[in-house]
């Protein structure tokens, strides 16, 4: 074969391996970070956060939706924990996205609730003067559910162009186990490195994030065909366990381990705490400390972009209180 040629072939070869190897890493790198109170109002220090960081998307839970189990009412699906926006608040200038996350039961009925949930987000954004481009969908399909949802993303789509009088770019949250399955019909989805453990289970050291959860799901990002942005936790939890070291309750608000009566608390190992003295059976006796550090967030990110390419990020979620427990590189790490 002429020389020439087989140069020419060879870098056409080059090119095409170049240009597919990470096809799918469209998406500007904004850093964009998560809201997910019911009361909107950011104080000194998360203001400053934002700025700092070149804060650019803020994703903004408005609302859930859940199965309505009131007995006197015909609507099969309600509206839940709906985000109230403090008059005296002015919303921070970047681009604001409002998500809206939907109960696994409640999707199954979402032929009765898609138009009254498109109309409820146009409302909220005509209420509160937000002017949005983008509304991101939240919820935990599994195989059994998966055609309700990505159905209801195709209806509600053309529910909030009508609403909206523009087309209004789509998005959705994608569980680690969401990564087997052909993706929903949105225009991108933001992977969710959080929550990737079994925090009932007594045994579990960190339900939030732990490198080894995240592993056996990466190698199905080589071929996932949407384009995504990685969410990293930033927030803790404390864990309640009974004396027979059965699930009592979550504990997300009232988050830090001294909290408690640090008196009754005798550490058994890392975050594990045993309240002294004798408790019935079915009463608090354990609670489990979980908080991510920086070094995990780290390297679950080099393990997801080693898979995938370089994405942009997205913290969960806006809370001094959690943020504080970073350093400015740690966070300026995260983003970049």
């Amino acid at each position: 074969m002429n020389r020439t040629i087989m140069l020419a072939i060879a870098a056409l070869l080059c090119l095409a391996g170049c240009q597919n190897k990470n096809p799918k890493n469209t998406l500007p790198h904004d850093n964009a970070v998560y809201y997910w109170q019911t009361w909107f109002q950011t104080n000194n220090y998360e203001k400053q956060f934002l700025t700092d960081n070149d804060i650019q998307t803020m994703y903004i839970r408005f609302f859930d939706v859940d199965l309505n189990n009131g007995w006197n009412n015909r609507d099969k699906c309600k509206p839940v924990a709906t985000i109230t926006f403090s008059n005296d608040e002015v919303l921070p200038n970047v681009n604001i996205v409002p998500v809206v996350f939907i109960t696994p039961e409640a999707i199954k009925e979402h032929t009765t609730f898609t138009d009254h949930l498109a109309h409820r987000i146009y409302a909220m954004c005509v209420k509160n003067t937000i002017s949005i481009n983008e509304v991101q969908f939240d919820c935990d399909w599994t195989e059994s559910t998966r055609n309700d949802y990505f159905q209801f993303l195709v209806n509600v789509r053309k529910a909030l162009k009508t609403y909206f009088g523009k087309d209004i770019v789509v998005s959705s949250t994608i569980r680690l186990h969401q990564l087997q399955q052909d993706p929903p019909a949105v225009d991108y989805g933001v992977l969710m490195c959080y929550n990737t453990g079994d925090f009932k289970n007594f045994d579990t050291k960190n339900a939030i994030l732990d490198v080894k959860d995240v592993k056996p799901y990466v190698k199905h990002l080589k071929n996932y065909a949407l384009p995504l942005k990685l969410a990293l936790p930033d927030y803790s939890w404390v864990v309640e366990f009974d004396a027979s070291k059965s699930f009592m309750r979550l504990n997300r608000y009232n988050n830090e381990y001294y909290s408690y009566d640090t008196a009754k608390l005798h550490r058994l190992g890392d975050g594990i705490y045993e309240i002294t003295g004798e408790v019935p059976d079915n009463a608090l006796k354990y609670i489990r400390h979980n908080e991510v550090s920086a070094e995990t967030i780290l390297e679950v990110k080099s393990l997801v972009e080693k898979n995938y390419g370089k994405m942009p990020i997205v913290l969960y979620h806006l809370d001094s209180v959690q943020l504080s427990k970073y350093n400015h590189d740690e966070i300026k790490a995260f983003f970049d």
